[in-house]
């Protein structure tokens, strides 16, 4: 009987060293499952291309309507901070574009319309591993090119973007912008004809990282 007790002792202590022992254990850190951000802060440059359709609205009629279509491309650049999981940015753009009337209306000409288009934009957007969506805001320049008569006019753009990083150092973005450039005195027609100019434009593009 004796025996039995020390026995049955001997193995209560043995369940319990080895749960005390269980509780105490700390996976070491290449066991450790890590899932963290990726560190979006720096600078970037790179290209990009796309469409956009505009409306130029004469004396803001939308029944007298010029509608402005086609291709834009460029190049960007600029220049993240990461907080967490937020990332702050501004980026500057730069676009040659054909983004003309195709057919003539009674205000406007065909073959009319917006050569040049830039930007500077602040960026503030939510990282998920190698995604950022972000949201953009800022100013907007455009070159109007009206009866071969060159004009320079401005507005504001806003818009919403989807950015990842497929390498270390390069990433692939969509984004969409709307931009509006108010009632613009269009020199070309009529020694300034009034239009209400607005559009979208729908980008793709890459970034290197530095």
């Amino acid at each position: 009987m004796t025996t039995r007790i020390f026995a049955a002792l001997a193995f209560a202590g043995l369940l319990t060293g080895t749960a005390s022992a269980a509780d105490l254990y700390v996976p070491s850190p290449d066991q450790a499952i890590v899932s963290a951000s990726r560190d979006w802060t720096g600078f970037y440059i790179g290209a990009h291309a796309g469409y956009a359709d505009f409306d130029a609205a004469h004396d803001g009629n939308d029944s007298d309507l010029a509608t402005l279509n086609g291709w834009l491309g460029g190049v960007q650049a600029g220049y993240n901070v990461q907080f967490d999981s937020v990332v702050l940015g501004v980026e500057a753009d730069l676009s040659a574009a054909g983004i003309l009337e195709g057919s003539d209306t009674d205000h406007w000409d065909a073959d009319d319309g917006i050569n040049g288009l830039a930007t500077l934009r602040g960026r503030l957007g939510f990282a998920v591993g190698d995604l950022l969506l972000y949201g953009t805001a800022g100013l907007a320049v455009a070159n109007l090119d009206v009866d071969d008569q060159a004009q320079s006019i401005g507005g504001w753009v806003a818009g919403v973007g989807a950015e990842y990083m497929v390498t270390d150092t390069v990433s692939l973005k969509a984004e969409y912008l709307y931009t509006n450039f108010g009632t613009v005195e269009v020199e070309g027609y009529n020694n300034g004809d009034e239009f209400d100019i607005d559009g979208s434009a729908v980008r793709v593009g890459v970034n290197f990282h530095f």
